[in-house]
This record gives C-alpha cells, structure tokens and sequence, in this order.
C-alpha cells in the first residue's frame, strides 16, 4: 500500500503549474546620504541615476521622517535597536542604499529592509568613487538575477515536464528527476530554498551535465547519477523552477568552486569578465530578460525532520 502511494505521487509539473504573475524582478531602493557635504550628495545622485537609467532597480523618492544619521549595523550586519525600529517604519521600500563621503572616503552601506539586515559595505577614496560604484551596481546585478530566477511569474505555457517528483522527502533524502521538453529548447533548472536568504543553485546544467540543449521529446534525469543532491537538512517548503528558453543564456556566467556539483548563475561583472564600463552599463539594461520572457514552470515540496 505504501509503495502503491508513493508511485501514485510520481505525477508531472505541468499539473502543477500556475498561470500567475511574480513580482516584478527589480528591487524598490531608497538612496539616502548619511553626511549631506557637497561630495556626498553628488555621488548619491550619480549612483542614482547609474541605477535608473539602466533599469537595475525602481529608486523610490527621498525618505521623510527618519533623519540620515544614526544608522548603525554590527560587524555581522545587524542593525542596532534603534536602526532595527527605524528600518520598521519604512513602507514600500525592499533596499536602503547609504550613500557618505567623509576624510577623503566614499562609502556605499546596502540594507535589505524587510530582513533588516547590512548586505553590502565597501569604501575607496574619493578619486576612486566611480570604481566603488561599479563594484555596486556588480552586486545589485547578482541581487537582480536571484530575485529573477525566484520571482518570474509561472504559466501553464512552458513546453517542459518534469516526472518522478514527490510531494514531500526527509531532511537528507536524495532527490532526482526526470525532465522533458515539448520542443527544442535550452532548460534551466533551478532550486530556490524558502529560506529567503538562500541563494538559488542552477541544478541543470551542472558540472556533470553542461549540455542543457534539450530537443523535442528527449528525457534528461537530473542530476546525474554521479551527483548527489539531497533535500536540505532543516524542515522548509523549497522550489524547483524550469525555465525553457529558445537562447543559450550567454549573457551570464556559470561558476562553481571544483569540489562543488553545481553552478551559481552570475553576472559577467561579478565573474570578472574583461568588459569596459560602458558596455557592461549596455549589457546591464537587459542583464534579467532572457530569463524573465522565458516560460517556467514550478514544483514545490516539503522537507520533514527525521
């Protein structure tokens, strides 16, 4: 009966598919001065418009009511009581980017709002400011393309399935599937941990399986069976998202350290590709589209403790 159960579970995606709308993948960023000198308020009104004109995120107007100074964060990131009540008053914004230029130091601090915490803080000398801008905006890019692969909406329209997927697994449990494409297409298969901290991981292609070109018809099991994939260690509600593309998406970068089986998904600026400002300024207006217009379809399911 048990293994009438589990057999009757192994059902594909496409039944489980929504035709609904995520949010749109780019962050609400209010961008504050903390020293309000002449220099300071010059690179905020640069980043600012570095952030805007190539659509890397939606900056908000000037915060009312809660004053520049007195932001304060731990050396871990977290901020201190009276900066965790003041980030608690900020409505409609999802990142506060402070912006200061105090002893010849320009300074950039990046606060997720809603986890209240500091994801981001560097500093250069002033004649470098430009430098520390575009080491930024290669973070917010990183940023951007996470919240596209968790975020872009699902449809019944994606010509993918994916079989032998259960409902629920024990913490540890490996995991394996099959997928299928309805037509020729590039697949992209990602897990997106509920944990929101969690950074997705591109579980196909792999370092095992580069070939992520599936043609019409064809099943592809994944992972490989010479890779381990598990279900994570702690009890959550985790996705497994399938993107079907028509295009290689060449505008990222795969990469992952030797002892490990699969990919991050980044972009060319954070993995050191050789591009000038400029172009990388281009690329960046488009950097999150091939994955926002491909069709994806989504699978959730449950972790249990031991």
């Amino acid at each position: 009966m048990k293994h009438f159960l589990i057999l009757s579970t192994i059902i594909s995606l496409s039944l489980f598919s929504s035709d609904r709308i995520g949010k749109v993948p780019v962050y609400k960023i209010a961008v504050e001065v903390i020293s309000t000198n002449e220099e300071s308020l010059a690179l905020r009104d640069f980043i600012k418009e570095e952030i805007q004109s190539t659509s890397r995120g939606t900056v908000v107007l000037p915060l009312k009511g809660v004053g520049n100074n007195g932001w304060e964060f731990d050396k871990e990131g977290n901020p201190s009581p009276k900066t965790q009540i003041r980030l608690g008053n900020l409505n409609d914004v999802d990142k506060l980017l402070l912006v200061s230029t105090e002893d010849g130091q320009a300074v950039l601090s990046f606060v997720d709002v809603l986890h209240q915490k500091l994801e981001y803080r560097n500093s250069l000398p002033d004649s470098l400011s430009k430098t520390l801008v575009s080491d930024f905006l290669g973070f917010l890019d990183k940023k951007n393309i996470y919240l596209a692969l968790s975020e872009t909406g699902t449809g019944s329209n994606a010509p993918l399935k994916i079989n032998s997927l259960k409902p629920t697994y024990v913490a540890g449990e490996p995991i394996r599937f099959e997928i299928e494409s309805a037509e020729d297409n590039y697949v992209y298969v990602v897990l997106v941990p509920e944990n929101q901290k969690g950074e997705p991981v591109l579980l196909f292609p792999n370092q095992i399986q580069n070939d992520n070109f599936v043609r019409k018809g064809d099943k592809v099991t994944i992972p490989d069976k010479r890779i381990s994939f598990k279900a994570a260690s702690a009890p959550s509600k985790d996705r497994i998202r399938a993107f079907a593309s028509r295009e290689e998406w060449k505008e990222f970068q795969l990469r992952g350290k030797k002892e490990d089986s699969f990919y991050r998904l980044l972009p060319p600026a954070v993995t050191g590709t050789k591009a000038s400002h400029r172009s990388m300024m281009a690329v960046a207006s488009s950097l999150t589209a091939p994955i926002e217009q491909s069709p994806v379809m989504e699978w959730e399911y449950q972790i249990l403790s031991r």
